[in-house]
C-alpha cells in the first residue's frame, strides 16, 4: 500500500468514527434554512454513482445524452464505489426484461386476445405456461438485444471515465456496527451495510482523485434511493454534508438521474 492510500484510509477512518471532528451544526444550520445556492458548474462537479441509478443510466429516456455528456464533455472526477457493482447484480438487475420475461409478456397479452373469442383457452394457456417454465431455466439469463447494446455502452464509458474504489472491508467493519447502532447516516434504514460503503468508497475516491491533482469544487453523489438517511426533501442529509466538507472541503449533494438528465 503506498503512502497516499495509507494517509486517506487513516483520514478516512477518522472522520467516520469522529476521532477528527466534523462541522455537524454548520451543516445542521445550512439543511434547516436551505437558501437557494447557485447551481454548480456541471462540469466542475464530482460525480460518484449509486447502485439504484447504475442501471438507469443507460436505460432513462435521456441516456443518450447522459452517456455523451459523460465521455465526452465531463473533466472532473466521476467515482464508481466498488460495493455498487455488487449490488447491481444482486438487486437491481431483477429490474431488467430479459429474452424469458418479454416472450411472457406477449404470450400472455396473446392469452388474454384468445380467451376473449373463447373461454375454454385455459388448456392451451397450461401448455403454454409450461413451455415458457423450459425456455426461461434455459435462457432466463439472457437480456433483450437493447438493454445489452445500451448497458454495454454505459460500462463502456464507466470503464474509460470513472474510477472504481473499493475500502478493506474489515478496516471498517466495526465503525459500520457502531454507526448503525447510533443512527448514522446513510443505511440506517436498510438491515446490511451496503450504503455506508457505498458512501465510504465515494469518499475515498474523491480523496484519491484531490491528492491526484484533479479538479473540483462540488461532490454529487447519484441516488433514487429517497430514504432519510441519504436526503430529505432533496437536501442531503447534513452529517454527510459534514463529513464531505471535512474531507474534501467541498459542498455535498444528492441528486436524481432526472436532475443530472435535466441539468444536461
Amino acid at each position: 500500500m503506498n503512502q497516499q492510500i495509507a494517509d486517506s484510509l487513516a483520514e478516512l477512518e477518522q472522520v467516520l468514527d469522529r476521532a477528527r471532528p466534523i462541522p455537524a451544526l454548520k451543516s445542521l444550520s445550512a439543511a434547516i434554512i436551505n437558501k437557494p445556492r447557485p447551481k454548480p458548474d456541471l462540469n466542475k462537479v464530482a460525480l460518484g454513482i449509486d447502485a439504484s441509478v447504475f442501471l438507469k443510466l443507460s436505460t432513462h429516456k435521456s441516456s443518450a445524452d447522459i452517456i455523451d455528456y459523460l465521455s465526452t464533455k465531463h473533466s472532473a472526477p466521476i467515482v464508481l464505489p466498488g460495493q455498487a457493482i455488487q449490488e447491481f447484480w444482486n438487486n437491481h438487475l431483477s429490474a431488467v426484461d430479459t429474452t424469458a420475461t418479454g416472450l411472457r409478456k406477449k404470450v400472455a397479452a396473446l392469452a388474454q386476445d384468445i380467451s376473449n373469442v373463447d373461454k375454454n383457452f385455459g388448456d392451451f394457456a397450461d401448455r403454454f405456461e409450461s413451455v415458457l417454465k423450459d425456455f426461461s431455466s434455459e435462457y432466463g439469463h439472457l437480456y433483450d438485444e437493447n438493454t445489452i447494446r445500451a448497458t454495454s455502452k454505459m460500462l463502456e464509458v464507466l470503464e474509460q471515465k470513472a474510477s472504481l474504489t473499493y475500502v478493506p472491508r474489515l478496516r471498517f467493519q466495526s465503525i459500520a456496527a457502531s454507526r448503525k447502532q447510533t443512527k448514522t447516516p446513510p443505511g440506517f434504514k436498510d438491515p446490511g451495510d451496503g450504503d455506508f460503503y457505498i458512501w465510504i468508497e465515494f469518499l475515498f475516491g474523491l480523496q484519491l482523485a484531490k491528492k491526484a491533482g484533479r479538479a473540483f469544487d462540488h461532490a454529487i453523489l447519484l441516488t433514487n434511493d429517497q430514504k432519510i438517511d441519504w436526503s430529505r426533501g432533496g437536501v442531503a442529509h447534513p452529517i454527510l454534508a459534514a463529513e464531505a466538507m471535512e474531507l474534501l472541503e467541498v459542498p455535498f449533494d444528492v441528486w436524481t438521474i432526472d436532475q443530472l438528465a435535466a441539468r444536461i
